[in-house]
């Protein structure tokens, strides 16, 4: 016989029903349900039998299922709402109750995120460069590379001949298109309006594939026509300036430059947009400039017209080494013979157009421009050390803050809140301090661009704002900012032990504190970095900007010599004549011409340079340019042997060999016993018979980023670049008197002037870009590291109250307390002094690399960081550290 508990354990409802159950009865409906179902059951089950029980069971099963009861998530949705609800609710109160530490974090992570942004536009930038154009993955630029013996050829410069596109483009099936770019500085003139006349130095010469190529595309005017002989195309800026708002497209505009030609206007362009590396305002017909320099019907003699640009777009599906091969075949076809006797062995490579922006270490035939590849490098490492170091303050102040919140963690945990719960609304109170900062930092941006424009000479603008990936970015940012700011904070006071918090116990929790420290010191670790970089890169500026160059470049006022001459008017007459009136003008010490000036390019770059008894194998590559006979004294030249071309007479004879002055590295190079050795040898040049009259001291005619060249000057009197030595305390009037006196011999022409130090310095101009950023950028990482030491310093004085009250109490005096707060925070920037300074020698090392003249970097610039942060740090921390000191110690006792 059964007992009672057997027949009520068989007396049970089938298993396989509550499972049909639970899979369709909302989880928080569920207990219930069941509870209320079994309850039933058993009643039945006593009163009528376990197997009628069981049929009534199934139906009451199915009898629920009905929409309120099977609806699921809805009562937690609205649940998980008012969770959210109050976590935000609690996260504004914090803000608003701790108004000191919460503006700290906000104002750190709004400076921090403003430098990402103003970094990462600038980075977008500098990356975007060409790629509007529909064609740019299959646009290449042409680089010749050149060696001697088994030196290995290096691609350093993107000069090519003129003939070299025609040759390529017949031997080659993989180029679909081809063009080549040379630039010009003209004086432009309305054919109708010939007395009003303009100077245009943004001008290109270009073939009619050129706008197959590249995507620049007209706003009016016939497309088909475009760079046809006798044409030329305008920007509406240029179309404005000349033609005012009439319709350019039919009219006619005379233009003198190289050449001097009447073109026919048959486009208007939008403009160059800034990202692009060719920047120009004036497209010009490369029929008309070579008919005029006599090259037109010579492809042979066109290969020594060394100063074009050339670009080619391939096949899509062309192999690009494939395509080196059979450019390099072409090109000693035509000058491998010639190459061969000068020494050279010779290549192509093609550049992506992609790359040429920030490769600034290749030469372009064009003003390009050029950016660099190492300052978009160095300014996304200083964006994100900002970044970390905003984030490194919400982090210590949140965890420093933990024990102020405990108590809090204690009861939520105590009335069941998970620690999932507990790390969710701490996250949201880092995303509520982060969504502020993000906004705040997105109007900070808006109004700074423009202001950093100016600092840096950049095109930011907020047009990238209405890009969707902008956005995408700011969503991304305030994710990962809060995560990587909130995450370590919530575990920490995630983890509190309610028992151990409620009862006031939290001695475990200083275990965290080393890694509060550990963060002060990377924070110290890359100020001091930031502060070495922003000392030393201003002292190489400072180096190479007063560094002596042997040169006299001061108090030298040039003008551009005239363009446009009267019929059958000599140039070198005309210049002689005017230099010589410019003379007699009070003021000006001296005058002089050259065809080139100190702070610009050589005429000749690359001149194969040898011994006449040499090896062609074994010819050097130099420089050289064209000056007359008072070139050298204006400039302080100093004359190391031999004459001056001052001091001889020029012969004219057709096999006269030609005078030059070398300098003293091409001497040594050429391994002549010292400067008088080499006076009367003769050279061969390029080809040229060359006779060595005298030789200069090594002099500087280009930036300290490039080692001393091997110069040779050469005797012109009709150099068109104008140099003039002034001393006069009344500039604006001896420079009237120059416009007057131009303007009576070349009525024509317009009349410009500068400084030849400041066109010298314009070499710089990137360096002097970086070094404006890289100070900015690094003030405010530094700005932002003191915030967060004045905050922990602040919750450190009031944590330490009670002891600063018993210390004083036992008599110990303000300087004793002073030191007490400070000593630890003293202690964190001497060991982040000793982190800093390897990492700082080793990427200022880098930088400095790029560098021919440079700075060494000594100890003392890493001595005035580590004081400079010093007495940063002290000056943070001081003035709360006093106050403490101070304070009546009854008060804070009575506190407790």
């Amino acid at each position: 016989m059964y007992s009672m508990k057997s027949n009520q354990n068989e007396a049970a409802p089938p298993k396989w029903m509550d499972r049909v159950l639970e899979c369709f009865c909302a989880p928080h409906l569920l207990e219930e349900v069941k509870g209320d179902l079994h309850e039933r059951f058993h009643l039945r089950a006593k009163r009528i039998g376990a197997s009628k029980a069981r049929k009534y069971y199934l139906r009451e099963v199915f009898s629920f299922a009905r929409p309120y009861i099977m609806r699921r998530n809805v009562s937690n949705n609205t649940l998980k709402i008012a969770m959210f609800k109050n976590y935000f609710k609690i996260a504004y109160r914090n803000l608003i109750n701790k108004k000191v530490y919460s503006g700290i974090n906000i104002v750190g992570l709004s400076i921090g995120i403003t430098c990402c942004m103003l970094i990462f536009q600038y980075v977008a930038f500098e990356k975007s460069f060409d790629s509007f154009h529909e064609h740019e993955t299959d646009i290449y630029r042409v680089l010749p590379g050149f060696g001697r013996g088994d030196e290995k050829v290096e691609f350093k410069g993107a000069y090519t001949p003129q003939s070299m596109a025609p040759a390529f483009k017949e031997a080659v099936p993989e180029i679909l298109h081809i063009t080549r770019v040379h630039t010009d500085n003209v004086i432009v003139s309305d054919a109708a309006h010939p007395d009003k006349v303009f100077e245009e130095d943004e001008v290109l010469y270009a073939d009619p594939d050129f706008l197959k190529m590249f995507t620049f595309p007209l706003k009016s005017g016939n497309i088909r026509q475009a760079l046809l002989p006798g044409t030329a195309l305008l920007s509406e800026a240029a179309a404005l300036k000349y033609f005012g708002e009439d319709n350019p497209v039919g009219k006619t505009m005379a233009v003198t430059g190289q050449v001097q030609q009447d073109y026919r206007v048959v486009g208007v362009f939008s403009g160059v947009p800034d990202n692009s590396h060719l920047q120009f305002e004036i497209l010009l017909s490369m029929d008309n400039l070579l008919k005029g320099q006599g090259y037109a019907n010579e492809p042979e003699g066109g290969w020594s017209w060394n100063n074009f640009g050339t670009y080619i777009q391939l096949h899509p599906d062309a192999n690009r080494e494939l395509t080196e091969q059979k450019l390099t075949k072409v090109l000693l076809e035509h000058r491998g013979e010639a190459l061969q006797h000068q020494g050279y062995r010779s290549g192509i490579k093609v550049q992506p157009l992609k790359d040429i922006h920030l490769n600034a270490e290749i030469t372009g035939a064009l003003n390009e421009a050029m950016g660099s590849s190492r300052t978009v490098y160095f300014f996304t490492i200083i964006g994100l050390v900002t970044f970390l170091i905003a984030l490194i303050n919400y982090i210590n102040l949140s965890t420093a803050r933990a024990l102020n919140r405990a108590r809090e963690v204690g009861v939520r945990k105590v009335i069941g809140a998970q620690k999932t719960q507990l790390v969710v609304q701490f996250l949201c109170d880092a995303a509520l301090t982060n969504f502020i900062a993000l906004v705040l930092a997105l109007a900070a941006t808006a109004w700074l661009i423009p202001y950093v424009n100016n600092i840096a000479d950049t095109h930011l603008s907020t047009a990238l704002w209405l890009h969707p990936d902008f956005w995408l970015v700011f969503l991304v940012t305030l994710l990962v900012s809060t995560l990587l700011s909130g995450l370590y904070p919530a575990f920490i006071l995630s983890s509190f032990k309610p028992v151990t918090v409620l009862k006031g116990r939290l001695s475990s929790f200083s275990s965290q504190q080393w890694l509060r420290k550990g963060l002060v010191v990377l924070q110290f670790a890359a100020s001091i970095v930031l502060i070495t970089g922003t000392v030393i890169i201003y002292n190489q500026l400072d180096y190479m900007r007063g560094r002596d160059l042997g040169l006299d470049i001061e108090k030298v006022l040039t003008i551009e010599g005239p363009r446009n001459l009267q019929e059958g008017i000599d140039r070198a007459n005309a210049t002689a004549s005017f230099l010589n009136e410019l003379r007699k003008i009070p003021g000006i010490e001296q005058a002089a011409s050259s065809h080139s000036l100190p702070g610009q390019r050589f005429n000749w770059n690359g001149a194969s340079i040898r011994k006449a008894t040499d090896d062609p194998a074994n010819a050097l590559r130099g420089v050289a340019t064209y000056v007359d006979t008072s070139f050298a004294k204006l400039y302080g030249l100093e004359l190391l042997a031999g004459k001056g071309f001052e001091d001889i007479t020029i012969s004219t004879a057709e096999d006269a060999p030609w005078p030059v002055i070398i300098n003293e590295n091409l001497v040594k190079s050429l391994d002549f016993e010292g400067p008088s050795t080499a006076i009367n040898e003769m050279l061969d040049i390029g080809g040229y018979e060359a006779q060595v009259i005298g030789v200069y001291k090594d002099f500087n005619w280009t930036s300290a980023h490039q080692e001393q060249q091997n110069v040779v000057l050469g005797p012109s009197s009709t150099g068109r670049h104008l140099s003039l030595k002034v001393s006069t305390s009344d500039l604006p009037a001896t420079v009237d008197k120059i416009e007057s006196l131009y303007n009576q011999f070349f009525p024509a022409n317009v009349f410009n002037y500068g400084f030849v130090d400041q066109i010298f310095d314009r070499q710089y101009r990137n360096d002097i870009r970086f070094a404006k950023l890289f100070g900015l950028f690094a003030g405010l990482a530094i700005f932002i590291a003191c915030l967060g030491l004045f905050g922990l310093a602040s919750f450190t004085s009031q944590q330490r109250k009670k002891e600063i009250g018993v210390r004083k109490v036992l008599g110990a005096s303000v300087g004793s307390v002073v030191k007490l707060l400070n000593i630890d925070f003293i202690k964190l920037v001497i060991i982040g002094f000793v982190v800093a300074v390897p990492v700082a020698w080793y990427i200022m090392d880098q930088w400095l690399a790029d560098f021919a003249y440079r700075i060494e970097i000594g100890t003392g610039v890493f001595l005035l960081a580590g004081l400079a942060a010093l007495f940063i740090a002290i000056l943070t921390v001081s003035g709360l550290s006093i106050k403490a000191a101070i304070s009546n110690p009854v008060d804070s006792l009575r506190e407790e």
